[in-house]
């Protein structure tokens, strides 16, 4: 049957939790190899180099059939097996018996955009090839998951085994009827008016240029708000 997954990109907690799914470690560093080991979670191989350090270390350790995911560039080109890689990846997991494939994945790169489905359906195509060749040189079977939240909407035929509802858990999509799970407030500390050539804030950044009517909010880096967004850039919204 399928089973479900919890996927992370923490490889670290400081408090015990207790949970009973499976729980998938994405880009795992070897410094996390033991707390791989130790609480049972299950990492994304991702490459050559990270598949020959977690097998040597799992070598050490004497661990056999040890669960992991592998990750296919399907065309994101971020992290990836490409399909050149195919071939001897397989050579590398046949004769692997360390470790026991429990899923093959890929990340869609433009499924939200509709003048990009033919290339989401070219990314469609190469997984299923390049994971029923993993999964015949395995000789057994695996999950296979590729839906991101809006594939899971505009692209049925790429769900597979599971899907990942990433960005969609914090109630973000383009179209659908979905509620934020968070909202940043906070309140007005001062307000001034200030006249076309004054400056507002270090390095004099914020030349005014008309007559101006100047909020400073209780808000600042040091709470997370992104420094990126200053002088224009960023914008709040006003008694919601």
């Amino acid at each position: 049957g399928i089973r479900d997954y919890k996927v992370t990109g923490v490889q670290t907690c400081a408090l015990p939790i207790w949970v009973d799914l499976p729980i998938m470690v994405l880009n795992p560093h070897p410094d996390s190899f033991d707390q791989l080991l130790t609480y049972n979670l299950e990492p994304e191989i991702y490459s050559f180099n990270i598949l020959q350090a977690f097998n040597d270390y799992l070598e050490i350790k004497n661990a056999t059939q040890f669960p992991v995911h592998i990750k296919l560039d399907t065309g994101m080109h971020r992290l990836g097996f490409m399909e050149s890689d195919v071939d001897t990846l397989c050579s590398k997991l046949r004769q692997n018996r360390r470790m026991k494939i429990a899923s093959v994945f890929s990340h869609l790169a433009a499924s939200e955009d509709p003048q990009e489905d033919s290339f989401t359906q070219s990314q469609h195509n190469l997984f299923v090839q390049m994971s029923n060749l993993i999964e015949e040189s395995l000789q057994y079977s695996v999950l296979k998951h590729l839906s991101n939240t809006s594939a899971i909407r505009r692209h049925p035929n790429c769900r597979f085994d599971m899907v990942r509802l990433g960005i969609g858990l914090y109630g973000v999509d383009v179209d659908l009827p979905l509620q934020n799970v968070a909202t940043l407030k906070t309140t007005i500390a001062q307000i001034k008016k200030l006249t076309k050539g004054e400056t507002v804030g270090y390095g004099r950044a914020g030349m005014l240029h008309r007559d101006s009517v100047i909020a400073t909010v209780r808000i600042g880096y040091a709470d997370g708000y992104p420094r990126i967004l200053s002088n224009g850039k960023g914008q709040m919204k006003i008694g919601r």
